[in-house]
């Protein structure tokens, strides 16, 4: 049977990307990327899409010998960066796949230095084109896809024109020791087997989608899958920006709540003061950024690329995320009208002390013209 193993990386790169701006930068090379074959999908439907960048392939060192992987990228308006790469495979039976598994990211260093070498390269190529650029690109969230061309044989290797639901509950256990890289599927519960292909879709006969945290098992002809793919590669984006903000939101809160603990003394005025406008612009940007983070997934006129999505969502505990990075906001802003308030506190003091001071030396004045 004929295979393709999809590595997706997601990176977070800036605040915003001016997209216009980086396909100039990068004439001839980048384009728009097209939505492939929506079934049901309004002709006039509004579509978010990100720019497709073409780049070199990828040659890693793999525990099969060397590998070339085909390379692409995708750069997104809310500053995040997706990179794809694929291989094309052969096998016999679903554990062939297995040694393709041992290849993520966090468990190979060669593959961690192709990725990040390729990404920094491509990130240095378009930071003109970035408000707001990271420092400095940070580990990126990786998915793995396994995808199988149809027409699909049962375990046992028997030809046949078999459904994807049938195939699956032939091939649960396999399925489920290929997408948990376990070597031995026969030592798995039922309980993990039926955990981890619950989540499992499919819109015609020949077609399957099994979806754990992590990994991806796509059953399809090579031509449909790909909207398949660029669906995962958008929740798996979402996850790693809102997992981004997660992290920045600790830092600005720890800072904030220094602020709050000392903002009674006068002598921090002017600190606090730069804090108070700090948190209006970070509640500001982040608020913008969560919103377009979401917004971003808004294009599912088909209603199985929606399911698909939900899915998605849901190994990833995407909603979750964004519950916690919105608790955080919520947060900031109660910091932000208390920093406000005692701003206000503070005015109001000086305010009546210089009122209460001029009051006395009019009262002194008057004494000494009187004497």
């Amino acid at each position: 049977m004929k295979a393709e193993i999809i590595y997706m990386f997601a990176f977070d790169i800036a605040q915003e990307a001016d997209l216009g701006k980086i396909e100039k930068f990068l004439s001839g090379s980048a384009e728009l990327h097209k939505i492939g074959r929506l079934k049901d999908t309004p002709p006039h439907f509004p579509i978010h899409r990100p720019l497709a960048i073409q780049i070199e392939d990828v040659s890693i060192d793999g525990p099969l010998g060397p590998m070339k992987f085909s390379a692409s990228v995708k750069i997104f308006a809310i500053g995040a960066m997706s990179l794809k790469l694929r291989i094309p495979v052969t096998f016999d039976k679903i554990s062939d796949l297995l040694p393709y598994s041992n290849l993520r990211f966090r468990d190979s260093s060669g593959m961690e230095k192709s990725v990040m070498d390729t990404a920094r390269k491509l990130f240095s190529s378009i930071t003109e084109g970035l408000d707001a650029p990271v420092q400095e690109l940070g580990t990126p969230e990786d998915f793995t896809v396994f995808c199988i061309s149809t027409p699909v044989t049962d375990s046992a290797g028997s030809d046949g024109d078999m459904d994807g639901e049938s195939w699956l509950r032939k091939n649960a256990r396999e399925v489920t020791g290929l997408l948990v890289g376990e070597t031995d599927p026969s030592r798995l519960s039922s309980q993990e087997v039926e955990d981890v292909t619950k989540c499992w879709y499919s819109y015609y006969r020949r077609d399957l989608a099994v979806i754990d945290w992590d990994t991806a098992l796509l059953i399809d002809i090579p031509e449909d899958y790909n909207d398949t793919l660029y669906v995962m590669e958008m929740a798996n984006l979402q996850l790693e920006e809102l997992r981004r903000y997660d992290l920045y939101l600790d830092e600005v809160l720890d800072k904030a709540y220094d602020e709050v603990d000392r903002a009674s003394k006068l002598k921090y005025w002017f600190s606090r003061q730069k804090m108070i406008r700090e948190l209006r612009e970070v509640r500001m940007d982040l608020s913008k950024v969560t919103d377009e983070i979401t917004n971003i997934s808004k294009f599912f006129g088909e209603w199985h690329l929606a399911r698909i999505y939900i899915g998605c969502a849901t190994r990833f505990h995407l909603s979750d995320w964004e519950n916690a990075v919105n608790q955080k906001l919520r947060a900031l802003d109660s910091i932000y009208s208390i920093l406000q308030k005692d701003t206000f506190d503070w005015a109001m003091f000086l305010l009546e002390a210089a009122i209460v001071a001029l009051f006395i030396i009019d009262l002194i004045i008057i004494v000494v013209l009187a004497v």
